[in-house]
């Protein structure tokens, strides 16, 4: 019995303090999300993306769509790139790209904590994420 006190008391203090974690890095991206919004940045933010997206036979704005996806969750990202009207070749390049690459600031953190090297786990994500991206692109003509 007392070991199952203990279990449950020390899930319960890992679970808040991933709960804790999560609040303090999602609050402030939807925040930083809705002043992008409000003060209408996603024309000149895809401007500055836009060489890179062209990269990836992508408009501009779907830079905004992934960063989100890179910074919150992939449903942030959903809510940015679906009014922008995308191909269904675009589509399924950013969902590639965000299927292997997304949340990066909830996870990173949280992989940190396991051991494993999430500086290096990060940079893989990000490469093999705009890799697999660019070469279905690549593929994908039309």
């Amino acid at each position: 019995m007392k070991y199952t006190y203990e279990s449950l008391k020390n899930g319960l203090i890992n679970g808040i303090s991933v709960l804790l974690l999560l609040f303090k890095v999602i609050v402030p991206c939807y925040i930083i999300i809705e002043v992008i919004k409000y003060y209408d940045l996603i024309a000149p933010l895809s401007f500055i993306f836009k060489p890179v997206m062209n990269i990836l036979d992508l408009p501009g704005e779907a830079a905004i769509g992934i960063l989100a996806g890179f910074l919150i969750n992939l449903y942030a990202a959903i809510a940015v790139l679906s009014p922008l009207n995308l191909s269904p070749k675009e589509i399924t390049v950013c969902a590639l790209i965000l299927g292997i690459c997304h949340s990066l600031l909830v996870e990173t953190p949280i992989t940190r904590k396991t051991g494993v090297n999430y500086i290096l786990l990060l940079l893989v994500r990000i490469f093999v994420g705009f890799t697999s991206g660019f070469v279905l692109s690549l593929i994908w003509k039309g």
